[in-house]
Order: structure tokens, then sequence, then C-alpha cells
């Protein structure tokens, strides 16, 4: 496949069809791995639990005092039957 180098503000760049973009889950950004005779482009892949922890904070000062009561109590499955 060919791609015409095109002028972008005082840059160049190319343009990739949106069936490649889709294909290969291309989204805001792309890795550039510069190897000896070609240039590959790969996805940002990102870590599926980012902002997990920041969620978990909030998450806890929007539980009324009756909800943290209720998940301070034991349970059968608890005690007993988890296992890791």
């Amino acid at each position: 496949m060919k791609a015409k180098i095109i002028k972008i503000g005082n840059s160049k760049g190319i343009r990739l069809p949106n069936e490649l973009i889709k294909e290969y889950k291309l989204d805001e950004e792309v890795i550039l791995e510069l190897r000896e005779d070609c240039i590959v482009l790969k996805p940002v892949v990102k870590d599926p639990r980012a902002g997990w922890e920041e969620i978990y904070k909030n998450a806890d000062n929007k539980l009324t005092q009756e909800e943290k009561d209720w998940m301070s109590f034991g349970n059968k499955f608890d005690e007993e039957e988890w296992t890791w």
C-alpha cells in the first residue's frame, strides 16, 4: 500500500486509511519503532486498570454510614469458603 507524504503545518505526515486505523485499533497515539529499514506503528496499549485507585477512593465518600456498616458485617462465604 502506498501513501503520499503531505505537508502538515511546518511538518510532514501521512494519512492512514480509516480501515487500517480500525483494524489495528489505533487511537489518539501510536508507538513509533524505528528499525534499520522501516518505521513500525503500534497502538498504545493503555492500562485497563488506570484510574481505579482514584475511583475507589472517591467511592467511599459516596457511601452512607448505613452502607458502610453493612459492608463491615462478615458472612459465611468470607469466613469459611473464601480462598486464594
